[in-house]
């Protein structure tokens, strides 16, 4: 199953092109009490974070100290800086993250990302991303070897009495984050996604997948493109969003809402920290 020359040859969007205004507008009717949920973890220096990147860095370039060792209490600004890898964090992936046999998204030569970014798919061409966004918590459901596959996706909507809509966002749970927060991460297993379900994330045109752990579905090999990504970003188009933090939605009883995701504008980048929105 592939998307690439759906929306034609020299695109570079993806599943974002399913986020028509039909599609939003059908979004926005969704949520019942106006509560909005950030999704996206608290930046600083002791932050979780994906893979073997790092933690962010955030620096003061002028604080009121400044100001209090000139003797100066009449008026003062303060200013800082950000350092963090673009996909440290709560972050999307842009479709140029990932390629495999020479080529990402749409066909487009692995060859157009280089060392000053990509020249193709890169996160600045997605846009806003704005659908419904559907949580599933897994923290305490059964799972077959911890795989959460097309069986569970079909079970889940039965028991919440809906249907799949083209453009849709899935969320998924797994209580990964929740532990990383708390300093609890061992060797117990957590949910993931397995790769059985790209056919089903296909068939029903989900624009993006997000989950509260680092990579969504299994890993695999160092050294090995993870499998699942290979086949949503790459021959799909599917954005995938990963470290969320979803306890408090899920909690309120949230499975379903308004979902707002606004990557910043990185001129070539290949992932981009978010701060996702639930609105329910």
């Amino acid at each position: 199953m592939t998307n690439w020359g759906r929306w034609g040859t020299d695109d570079e969007r993806g599943a974002a092109n399913l986020l028509t205004g039909d599609t939003v507008l059908a979004a926005c009717d969704v949520p019942t009490t106006g509560r909005v949920y950030n999704l996206g973890i608290e930046l600083k220096a002791d932050a979780p974070f994906a893979g073997r990147r790092m933690s962010p860095v955030h620096l003061m370039s002028t604080s009121g100290g400044d100001y209090a060792a000139l003797g100066r209490e009449d008026w003062g600004t303060a200013d800082d800086y950000l350092f963090l890898a673009c996909g440290g964090t709560t972050h999307i992936d842009a479709l140029s993250h990932v390629w495999s046999g020479g080529a990402m998204y749409n066909g487009h030569s692995f060859r157009e990302v280089r060392g000053s970014g990509a020249n193709r798919c890169g996160i600045e061409k997605t846009g806003g991303l704005v659908t419904r966004g559907l949580l599933l918590d897994f923290t305490n459901r059964e799972t077959a070897d911890g795989d959460i596959n097309p069986e569970h996706l079909d079970a889940w909507f039965a028991e919440h009495d809906l249907e799949p809509r083209a453009g849709d966002a899935l969320l998924f749970r797994t209580g990964w984050m929740e532990d990383a927060l708390e300093d609890k991460l061992g060797d117990q297993p957590y949910p993931v996604l397995g790769l059985d379900s790209a056919e089903w994330l296909g068939r029903y045109d989900i624009s993006m997948i997000a989950a509260d752990n680092p990579a969504v579905e299994t890993t695999g090999q160092r050294g090995v493109l993870p499998p699942l990504h290979g086949i949503v970003i790459r021959d799909l188009g599917v954005y995938i969003l990963e470290m969320l933090i979803l306890r408090e939605p899920a909690e309120a009883g949230v499975f379903a809402g308004l979902f707002v995701v606004a990557p910043l504008l990185i001129s070539h980048g290949v992932n981009s920290p978010v701060n996702p929105i639930l609105i329910a």
